[in-house]
């Protein structure tokens, strides 16, 4: 498994402008979450939440099967 994070600041400038995308690649899956925040740690934060439901649901999907 892999996982690559991004961040970039988005133009033009205003409060909320930090920027996080995130990608987690497992065998056969894949997951992305992107997130724009006020601050870097924020956009992480709420990008790794996104990712943790989008396992969840894809293990639930799996277990249904």
């Amino acid at each position: 498994m892999t996982m690559d994070l991004f961040l970039k600041v988005v133009k033009p400038e205003t409060a909320t402008n930090k920027q996080a995308e995130i990608k987690v690649a497992a065998p056969g899956v894949d997951f992305f979450a992107s997130k724009t925040c006020d601050t870097f740690e924020e956009a992480v934060d709420l990008g790794l939440e996104a990712i943790e439901r989008q396992v969840i649901k894809y293990k639930e999907k799996l277990a249904k099967k």
